[in-house]
């Protein structure tokens, strides 16, 4: 499953010189992440009304072109690792067609008390949702 999320550039995540600073891109990446879950039907309020959290745990940002103000992003967003404890996001970003950043984050998941949970056990149903939805690389 990939979800595509489009962020609009605002001028406070620009220099004077129109071009977006890097600490940017996490903040969108985290916007796409969002959206990725919420298509994939277990968004962020579900979790956390379940006391359930992916930390992150590994960021890992490839720039490649600069993005420049105004305009907009389009982020397409993908699992490409799921395991009962792990799971990975691929992020593409493009502006004005052109692909100017990728990204991997590296997530665990966790349970009310914080500590380490086995999505395949407390979630059967959601754990089988996020192994179906991986796009392999």
């Amino acid at each position: 499953m990939i979800s595509e999320t489009a962020v609009a550039v605002r001028y406070p995540d620009s220099d004077p010189m129109s071009i977006v600073h890097h600490a940017v891109y996490p903040v969108w990446y985290e916007i796409a992440r969002m959206d990725w879950f919420a298509a994939l039907g277990f968004g962020y309020a579900a979790m956390h009304e379940r006391g359930i959290d992916p930390p992150m745990v590994d960021l890992h940002v490839q720039y490649k072109a600069a993005v420049t103000y105004p305009g907009t992003v389009t982020i397409r967003t993908k699992a490409t690792f799921c395991a009962p404890k792990k799971l990975r996001l691929h992020y593409e970003c493009f502006f004005d067609g052109k692909l100017v950043n990728v990204c991997d984050t590296f997530h665990i998941w966790t349970g009310p008390d914080h500590k380490s949970l086995d999505m395949e056990k407390a979630l059967p149903e959601v754990y089988a949702k996020l192994a179906a939805a991986v796009e392999p690389e």
